[in-house]
């Protein structure tokens, strides 16, 4: 599959995603389940490994859904502690808000796994390329996309290092504080000692017609399959 088409659907599918709707939610699970388990295993590792790494951005998220949520109690015949359980519909709204985001973080990391960095700035420079008629400074956000890739590769090599550092630190609030200080002051310095060096954009083939219909059959599916709430 072409690099434009593989980045169009995943717009497509994440944009689907974001309306929270649950039959969506389940043809999305669907259809990454499938690639999920057609695709090798380090694809398979890299969605799990960010996966993980979310873990307390969804406990977070299920704690505000299920107690400040209004509705009836998750648990009947205590009417007496009603205002401190969690309710049915923050049940169900957390429950799919958690599957759509980790939905797409799955797709986000299965289509950086079959994708390479070159590809995806081909295509997005593809993509913006008729915005270029518009005055929309393409080249200038494809370089921008190449320099923000290519500073979070040289920060995730320092970020064992400032953890590692920031261990000692008092409580988890000054921890992440020391953390993101250290991060910040590698950043300064490293833009300060850079050289000016010119960035060469990958070129990219137009998709071949027919794999259009991919990303428009999914878009004409999820758009076409039957809403249900709670």
């Amino acid at each position: 599959m072409h690099h434009v088409i593989r980045i169009v659907s995943f717009v497509v599918l994440t944009a689907f995603l974001a309306l929270g709707d649950a039959a969506n939610i389940l043809v999305a699970a669907f259809i990454l389940g499938f690639l999920h388990f057609k695709l090798d295993g380090p694809a398979r590792q890299a969605a799990w490994h960010l996966l993980r790494r979310m873990r307390w951005l969804f406990l977070s998220i299920a704690v505000i859904y299920l107690w400040l949520t209004p509705g009836a109690p998750l648990i009947p015949g205590a009417a007496n502690f009603a205002a401190w359980l969690p309710t049915v519909d923050g049940l169900w709204l957390g429950a799919l808000r958690i599957s759509a985001l980790a939905l797409m973080v799955t797709a986000a990391a299965l289509l950086l796994s079959v994708t390479a960095r070159d590809e995806i700035l081909g295509a997005l420079r593809w993509l913006m390329a008729p915005l270029g008629r518009l005055r929309f400074p393409d080249e200038r956000f494809a370089v921008r996309v190449v320099l923000s890739l290519e500073a979070v590769t040289r920060m995730q090599s320092q970020v064992p290092a400032a953890l590692a550092a920031a261990g000692e630190a008092a409580g988890p609030s000054a921890r992440i504080g020391a953390v993101a200080a250290a991060l910040f002051g590698t950043v300064m310095r490293e833009a300060e000692a850079a050289d000016c060096a010119p960035i060469s954009l990958p070129a990219c083939s137009s998709p071949p017609l027919i794999q259009w219909t991919l990303p428009l059959l999914l878009f004409v599916v999820m758009a076409a399959t039957p809403k249900f709430t709670l």
